[in-house]
């Protein structure tokens, strides 16, 4: 079973070059965290609430799909209450990494824009 979000908001500040990441966080983000994040929005509010993701579970966006290499501890709690995760299109650092980080494989950000969809597939 997949759980579908949709972007509704891209921040000026939420996407760079450089930077291997995107910042998702839900409807309830203050203006300024809405400056640096994307916003999505869950189809199924009840189903994000028990969204619960593991290593080997994938994440589809638009058409990209990419495989969840490790999930950081707070990952899961913080994208059921306030649908925020960091997903890192990169390894893993040895240290461990951000704390609510999906780390995805492969290594390649996909575009994202207002429209996006966001397939979040648990393996279970």
């Amino acid at each position: 079973m997949s759980i579908t979000a949709t972007i509704t908001a891209v921040g000026p500040k939420a996407l760079s070059d450089r930077d291997p990441m995107v910042i998702l966080f839900d409807d309830s983000a203050t203006a300024a965290l809405r400056q640096v994040a994307v916003i999505q929005r869950f189809l199924d509010q009840a189903a994000q609430r028990k969204l619960s993701l593991a290593a080997g579970d994938t994440l589809t966006i638009d058409e990209a799909t990419y495989t969840i290499t490790a999930v950081g501890a707070l990952a899961n709690a913080n994208l059921q209450s306030i649908g925020h995760v960091t997903l890192m299109f990169a390894p893993q650092p040895k240290d461990g990494g951000l704390a609510n980080a999906l780390y995805l494989s492969p290594a390649v950000r996909p575009r994202v824009v207002v429209g996006s969809t966001l397939d979040y597939r648990p393996a279970k």
